[in-house]
């Protein structure tokens, strides 16, 4: 019985590749009448079809023979007023429901909905190539509705890209853009289908869809935190002002905390679109402290921490939104853009009330932490930084090597002169951390107090003994005689 079958379906696959490549009436004839009885008939007619495309390497690259695709494609184009889905032609008849591939093992036809997408993008004959987009503008089949979103998703994720690879006066960071010269985007705009509404809320790369056409009525379906890190992300790019525009009021309508405190975060890490967005929400977080200081909302600010505690505050909550350093780099940023006197005196003094003591293990370690990020910007001659460390007498934990560079660095020089008083001792922490300093801050600080330069003199090192024959441990070593890829001949 099954060979029965395997002999009718390559019975029905000689037929139609008679009747498409070589123009053959009777086979042609065949053909149709196998395909208007539907059912079983009908299924190895489009099974023989996908034959035809894989053994053509229907987009597969430069291994693809568009002259043997294109007659087949042609035949699935043709109408059929029995297809339930638009267009109705042969293609959209029985594609199935979703873009999956088929399953692994050995292929019987299934087709690969995903390559019909690729091809409306690529496929090196235009009149073709233009009639699967004009379909593709048009459908309302799932199947192909979801590749189409498989085929945006890598697409609505900003990152780096290729100096070049955007249109003129464009930013280049939103890829959107590439694919054929915005082919894909022009179709997704087209298709009055999409966007759908998301069966995964995580899968927020669709969100672009919803954003591109003006669909904020879908955004509440996505995953609200991924959502509004996403959304902060597309408000830097070269998305239509429309867009962007969408992407700015969604910014400032968030009610789930989730997106509130992921737009919060992102302010308080500088991103300018959070910051306008959490300034004119009036959004506040676990760090409202913070919030507040870092988007130089100072009126706020002074009533919420009238102490000038705004480090200590970070270091008593739970689960910090940033790490430490970050924090301290920000707060050191923000006091060289010149805020307001009453303002900068009390971040310093938060700066400088960092020593450990509260009796909680994870405050201390976390002020250990902010130590740590003041000490590594002070030896970079970080003019705050260095002034904290001084005025609070910082010192690094439980490590010798480090402190005669930052005594040195920061010119508390009555100490180091005590420690190091003929400069043995720096020169040879620095001839084995070297890597850890830039010459240039010991030099800078060298010629300032009027003392020679610390900085160890370079040596080479030393020349290794290469014998003829090295042996290895590699395979292609066993046997050696000179002949070892891994060694010297």
């Amino acid at each position: 019985m099954v060979f029965r079958r395997s002999l009718r379906q390559d019975r029905v696959q000689h037929a139609l590749a008679a009747a498409v490549y070589e123009g053959d009436r009777r086979a042609r004839e065949r053909v149709e009448r196998w395909w208007a009885a539907g059912g079983d008939e009908r299924e190895k007619v489009w099974r023989g079809a996908w034959f035809l495309l894989s053994a053509a390497s229907f987009r597969f690259g430069n291994h693809e023979r568009p002259a043997r695709v294109a007659p087949v494609l042609e035949f699935l184009l043709e109408p059929d007023p029995t297809a339930g889905y638009r267009p109705q032609v042969r293609l959209t008849a029985c594609l199935p429901q979703t873009a999956e591939d088929p399953p692994s093992g050995a292929y019987m036809g299934d087709p690969y909905v995903q390559h019909i997408v690729e091809a409306a993008l690529g496929f090196p004959d235009e009149r073709l190539r233009q009639r699967l987009a004009d379909l593709l503008a048009g459908t309302d089949q799932p199947g192909l509705l979801d590749a189409l979103e498989v085929a945006v998703r890598p697409y609505a994720r900003p990152g780096p890209r290729f100096v070049g690879t955007a249109p003129a006066g464009r930013d280049a960071r939103q890829d959107m853009w590439l694919g054929e010269k915005g082919a894909l985007l022009r179709i997704v705009l087209a298709n009055p289908e999409l966007p759908r509404p998301p069966t995964d809320p995580g899968d927020v790369d669709l969100a672009l869809i919803a954003v591109l056409k003006q669909r904020p009525d879908l955004l509440p379906a996505f995953d609200q935190g991924a959502l509004a890190a996403r959304l902060v992300e597309y408000a830097g790019t070269d998305l239509p002002e429309d867009a962007l525009d969408l992407c700015r009021r969604a910014l400032r309508g968030f009610t789930s905390p989730e997106a509130v405190a992921m737009v919060c975060e992102q302010a308080v890490l500088g991103n300018p679109a959070a910051v306008a967005a959490a300034r004119d929400a009036g959004y506040r977080h676990a760090w409202t402290s913070g919030l507040l200081l870092l988007t130089r909302q100072f009126d706020a600010y002074r009533e919420h921490d009238p102490d000038g505690r705004v480090l200590q505050l970070a270091c008593a909550l739970d689960t910090p939104a940033v790490k430490e350093d970050v924090v301290v780099g920000r707060v050191l940023e923000l006091l060289d853009t010149d805020p307001p006197e009453d303002v900068a005196a009390a971040v310093r003094r938060s700066l400088r009330g960092l020593g450990a003591g509260t009796g909680d293990a994870m405050q201390d370690l976390r002020r250990r932490w902010m130590r740590g990020a003041l000490l590594d910007r002070a030896v970079r001659l970080e003019p705050e930084a260095v002034a904290a460390v001084v005025d609070a007498g910082y010192l690094p934990d439980d490590d010798e090597l480090a402190l005669l560079p930052l005594l040195f660095l920061t010119e508390q020089f009555d100490r180091y002169d005590q420690e190091d008083p003929d400069g043995t001792k720096l020169r040879a922490a620095l001839a084995e951390r070297r890597h850890r300093y830039e010459h240039e801050h010991f030099r800078t600080v060298a010629e300032r107090s009027g003392r020679d330069d610390p900085w160890p003199p370079y040596e080479p090192p030393p020349q290794r003994y290469r014998s003829g024959v090295h042996a290895t441990t590699w395979p292609s070593s066993i046997g050696g005689g000179g002949h070892s890829i891994g060694g010297y001949f």
